[in-house]
């Protein structure tokens, strides 16, 4: 007949128990330090661009602070426009690049520092005389039938956005993944007289085709800074963790080293 030790089996199962305990604890803590993010945004070289060597300074960025902080990212090549909306419901955790008037009227959390920012400017083929000193010069352009190329969803300050909001028989909008360039297409055809958008994108997007015969013509305005737009729905450490992790990147110098391959400089300084 066999006996059992009854203080041995609690003691086993105590053990048994502690380990489940333990098993739970180190789930629910990668858990905790685990999370998978959606973020989307159009093409808009250099921030965000269709290339596996040169994905955009921006997602270079973002993909360094969230391997960081055991953040799984997704991305997803979205029109602006659409991003915003869905951004704004919590169908999609972050949109990138956006100003702060994207920011005011779609109601979404914002970081705390810009991640880049623009220069409203002004692009036209090198045949054309025309020039941007104040916007009477664009008006007078307009009313003279030239077209002005811009893109679906993008804010260009109160000035400027009134102007095209009064003027819409003269105004091309693009959209779609890649609206920049379908405007230089656009433009190249004589579709569109003048195309507004930032510097640093139309230099970027020229340099790789080399069309030369597309020239700058003007700036409205200054600097605007761009920040990352948050779901309502997301939690604000979320948010620290990509201010704080920018921070970083831009004391140890691994920004400067992002934003060379892209022949940029860092917007803050």
């Amino acid at each position: 007949m066999y006996s059992v030790d009854v203080n041995a089996y609690k003691g086993f199962s105590l053990v048994k128990n502690i380990t489940l305990f333990l098993l739970l604890l180190s789930i629910l803590i990668i858990e905790a330090h685990s999370k998978t993010l959606v973020m989307a945004s159009d093409e808009w070289c250099p921030y965000v661009c269709k290339d596996k060597e040169r994905p955009g300074f921006l997602v270079e960025i973002m993909t360094k602070v969230a391997l960081r902080n055991d953040i799984d990212l997704i991305f997803s090549f979205i029109p602006l426009a659409r991003a915003l909306e869905m951004t704004k419901v919590g169908k999609l955790d972050m949109v990138l690049a956006i100003t702060p008037q994207h920011l005011f009227e779609y109601k979404l959390q914002q970081s705390k520092l810009s991640f880049g920012g623009l220069y409203n400017d002004f692009y036209i083929l090198s045949d054309n005389k025309w020039r941007y000193s104040d916007s009477n010069e664009l008006i007078t352009a307009l009313k003279k039938n030239k077209i002005l190329g811009v893109i679906n969803g993008y804010e260009y300050r109160d000035k400027l956005t009134q102007l095209i909001a009064s003027n819409k028989a003269y105004i091309h909008t693009s959209s779609g993944d890649s609206p920049l360039s379908k405007l230089l297409k656009m433009l190249q055809a004589g579709r569109v007289d003048i195309i507004l958008d930032s510097r640093f994108t139309i230099q970027y997007e020229l340099s790789k085709h080399s069309q030369s015969n597309i020239i700058y013509a003007g700036t409205e305005g200054s600097f605007t800074p761009l920040y990352l737009g948050f779901s309502p729905k997301l939690h604000e450490n979320i948010i620290k963790l990509f201010d704080n992790g920018l921070v970083k990147l831009r004391n140890n110098g691994e920004l400067a080293k992002i934003l060379e391959k892209y022949g940029l400089d860092d917007w803050e300084h």
